[in-house]
């Protein structure tokens, strides 16, 4: 399924790749850590930065590094081995797919030469397609802003499809899950994605990626969800996910397979990410 026949939004104003990578037993990465933290040179760290990129960041390219965060990471519907049992992670973001590209090809090569192995999730990045003024508002308008690696250790990745039912779904149909249903006295009945994930708003940095090659294709996740959050705000991130997965609540998630919800914590560079120091 491609966006135009779905009424949804066409516009590319970014590029997002998810690196997994898995180690081989070694003695010593020093040399392995110090290889890694050359590729990103031209690029800006976004462990120390606070909100969005600037213009010239975005378009050098931005790296976030994550060592996996060990019993927290759980298998929901795919089981995705390569996701799921990944030592660390490689975020990456551009305006443009090249930089982060070359990126992905260094890193596969000096991981792989050493029997490691790099699993890519890929995404673009569009405006909402769901969001009027109002749900701007509500959702989006006291969101919580990206924020450096101190302040926002955790960080989770949610990759999903919809199913072909979701799809062939007329488009007003499908938007109508983000509402909540009333019943005839006017009382809320089924709270719909919106206010079951509300009160991750002020206190999660959320982030989604759209399948490169559009929706609902063999071997592609649909969506790959990004959060960042505070230790104290760990059991928020869980509550919201709890009430997503309710799908007497949430009657979309009936349409919803997942794969692996993986945990990592940031840090700085890449001996932290091999567990070094």
């Amino acid at each position: 399924m491609q966006p135009q026949d779905l009424n949804m939004t066409t516009t590319v104003t970014g590029h997002q790749l998810f690196l997994f990578v898995t180690l081989a037993d070694a003695e010593d990465e020093t040399e392995l850590a110090r290889a890694i933290d050359g590729l990103g040179g031209d690029m800006e760290n976004a462990h120390d930065v606070d909100g969005a990129p600037s213009e010239d960041a975005f378009s050098r390219g931005r790296f976030q590094l994550l060592r996996a965060e060990a019993g927290l990471t759980n298998d929901q519907q795919i089981i995705h081995p390569a996701v799921s049992e990944a030592h660390g992670m490689v975020r990456l973001e551009c305006a443009t797919l090249a930089p982060i590209k070359e990126y992905e090809d260094g890193l596969r090569t000096l991981i792989e030469e050493r029997g490691g192995s790099v699993e890519t999730l890929a995404g673009v990045m569009r405006p909402r397609s769901y969001t009027s003024h109002a749900m701007t508002q509500f959702a989006y308008a006291h969101a919580m802003p990206p924020n450096n690696g101190e302040t926002h250790p955790l960080a989770a990745v949610t990759p999903m499809n919809k199913t072909d039912a979701w799809w062939q779904m007329d488009f007003l149909h499908r938007e109508s899950f983000f509402l909540p249903r009333y019943d005839e006295n006017e009382n809320i009945v089924v709270k719909g994605h919106a206010l079951a994930s509300a009160a991750g708003v002020p206190s999660i940095n959320r982030r989604l990626v759209h399948a490169p090659e559009g929706y609902g294709l063999q071997g592609n996740y649909d969506f790959v969800g990004y959060f960042e959050f505070a230790e104290a705000d760990a059991p928020v991130f869980r509550e919201v996910m709890a009430g997503l997965r309710d799908t007497q609540q949430n009657p979309e998630w009936k349409y919803v397979l997942e794969g692996p919800e993986w945990w990592g914590r940031r840090v700085r560079n890449a001996a932290q990410m091999l567990g070094q120091v």
